[in-house]
């Protein structure tokens, strides 16, 4: 479970209304990675969980009490020193950090007040415990040294330095029409990382259900003026909800576990179970009570292609970065062939020279090695010129191949979220070994000869419709079921399925062909959105280049349709 800094801020005010003022009369660690405080308020007992492991990392009030080991840990019995009989004054978060703080008074000697903190960092697998006084540190649960971190170091009597500060704009503090300009400006991939990089405390979940009550996809790019103004207003209605919450979504995976709370009714949720609480601490409870199932192969692959997704998108932004430096080949070339026209007044130990461009005549500033004579300079800058001309053409080939291979990876990210049968996941799983991405078993070998078996849907007597839901079956279904008269439909520019309408009629019918733009989006990665764009043309439009990826198809004559999938229809639809 991996907890928002949003809903952070909510466990924060929970905590703060439950335990202000409370008194700590035990301490425990119930595992190496947990630690129970017992504190009592207005005369009852209440029991505060800080639970680094488990579920992910968290801090609420359990239901049930876990057991204690025999022996207490070195760290428990400095707790017990440090904070029983202190009182809890105060509970901040940082910003929307994932960082808690407990601020404890205790009596000290002369009678005066001692302020300690007990930290709380909810960072997943770096999560800590760190108590401090006056800024230094008295222990913590895990000490960080500077061979572990670069950045600080978490050691007993080394003052406490915070982690980084994340970047971007505080989505409750600052203004909404500030923070739509900020990240609308943003030159990013598309809204949905704009919005997640340039903000702090949001994730993926809750930054797909502000866009989609906003009725932007998250795929778009660019924002008009009304999409600002929908989305400034869905900032404000979020400020409004954390300010006085009403519900909170726990969104539950394939593996019963909860993988996120949300403070927005989730959408696009990618086949999660949804649960509604009246508070974070029931949420939590809940996720703390599950007990997750064997990790199945759907599961697997589906972490392997976002692995791989996120691997690729780092080495698209390297080359990029390459291909602006190849570049500056021509500039190159102009301070070589300056240096050498002036050959003559040049000196070897110099380490850089002015002189006037002989093409325009300017002043240019030219750094040159001490060590080598003025030819060797300039062949040195002819040698760079030469390099960086063949650079220009070989990272533009790796670009385009890079850009394919994120295009078939969202084909591979779809089909995965569309399977519904283990033979379906074991067609993706020998696809994926095919290409690499998977280590190649006898077990995946079995499919080849098989038949690939697509979702078949009879309209009625003159329609039918037939859905691929991998790349083997996509291509099955456009060119092997697929006659030249039938339509073809695919959502445009998104990863999804091929859709084909076979109809009997002398036209189509145009309910059939709603039904069928439907489905396209359903079966896509845009299902959950609205207005999503789908392309329809005849099957005889439709091409396969030869030695391109499964999948992969060229098509023209098009009509471009918008739909906003009705779900409960088409699950109705599916259903029977």
């Amino acid at each position: 479970m991996n907890l928002e800094g949003l809903t952070l801020r909510l466990l924060t005010d929970y905590l703060n209304k439950t335990l202000l003022g409370s008194k700590i009369y035990k301490i425990t660690m119930p595992t190496p990675h947990s630690l129970l405080l017992l504190v009592k308020k207005d005369y009852v007992s209440l029991p505060v969980l800080a639970d680094l492991g488990g579920c992910g990392p968290a801090i609420y009030l359990p239901k049930q009490l876990p057991e204690n080991p025999d022996t207490p840990p070195a760290f428990c019995m400095l707790l017990r020193k440090h904070l029983e009989e202190g009182r809890i004054t105060k509970i901040t978060q940082s910003g929307l950090d994932r960082v808690i703080t407990f601020e404890i008074d205790l009596l000290g000697s002369a009678s005066k007040i001692v302020t300690k903190k007990l930290i709380f960092e909810l960072a997943g697998k770096n999560s800590n415990i760190i108590l401090t006084q006056d800024g230094q540190i008295v222990d913590s649960l895990r000490h960080v040294s500077a061979l572990q971190n670069s950045y600080r170091t978490v050691l007993p009597g080394k003052a406490y330095i915070a982690p980084p500060p994340q970047d971007g704009c505080d989505l409750l503090a600052d203004a909404p029409a500030d923070i739509t300009e900020h990240i609308t400006g943003l030159h990013t991939a598309n809204i949905l990382q704009a919005l997640i990089s340039g903000t702090t405390g949001i994730g993926k979940n809750t930054a797909q259900a502000l866009l989609a009550a906003a009725d932007i996809l998250p795929q778009q790019i660019a924002l008009n003026e009304t999409a600002k103004a929908q989305l400034t207003g869905q900032i404000k209605q979020l400020q409004n909800i954390i300010a006085q919450p009403e519900k909170v979504y726990a969104l539950i995976n394939k593996v019963n576990q909860v993988k996120t709370i949300s403070v927005l009714p989730p959408s696009g949720t990618d086949n999660l179970a949804i649960r509604e609480f009246t508070d974070i601490n029931a949420a939590i409870n809940f996720a703390a009570s599950l007990r997750p199932v064997q990790l199945p192969q759907h599961e697997q692959l589906q972490k392997i292609t976002a692995a791989e997704i996120s691997r690729q998108q780092k080495k698209l932004q390297a080359l990029h970065a390459d291909l602006q430096t190849a570049q500056n080949a021509e500039e190159q070339k102009i301070c070589a062939d300056t240096l050498m026209a002036n050959i003559y007044r040049l000196q070897k130990g110099q380490s850089k020279v002015q002189l006037n461009n002989i093409y325009d005549n300017q002043p240019l500033t030219i750094n040159l090695a001490p060590e080598l004579t003025p030819v060797e300079n300039a062949q040195s800058y002819y040698k760079r010129y030469n390099k960086y001309k063949r650079a220009q053409t070989e990272i533009s080939q790796q670009i385009k191949a890079t850009e394919d291979m994120l295009i078939y990876l969202g084909s591979l990210e779809a089909s995965l979220l569309t399977a519904a049968t283990k033979t379906e996941v074991e067609e993706i799983a020998q696809e994926m070994t095919f290409c690499g991405l998977l280590k190649a078993t006898k077990k995946k070998a079995k499919i080849n000869g098989s038949k690939p078996q697509p979702l078949h849907i009879r309209l009625h007597e003159a329609a039918d419709i037939y859905i691929g839901r991998n790349n083997r079956q996509n291509d099955f279904v456009t060119f092997h079921i697929g006659e030249p008269r039938d339509l073809w439909f695919h959502t445009k520019n998104i990863p999804g399925s091929h859709v084909i309408l076979k109809t009997s009629l002398p036209e189509p019918d145009a309910q059939d062909i709603n039904i069928a733009v439907q489905l396209a989006a359903y079966f896509s990665k845009a299902r959950s959105g609205s207005n999503v764009p789908v392309d329809c043309t005849q099957r005889k439009f439709v091409k396969k280049p030869s030695g391109s990826k499964p999948r992969f198809v060229i098509f023209t004559n098009q009509t471009t349709y918008f739909t906003t999938p009705d779900v409960s229809q088409l699950q109705n639809l599916l259903h029977k």
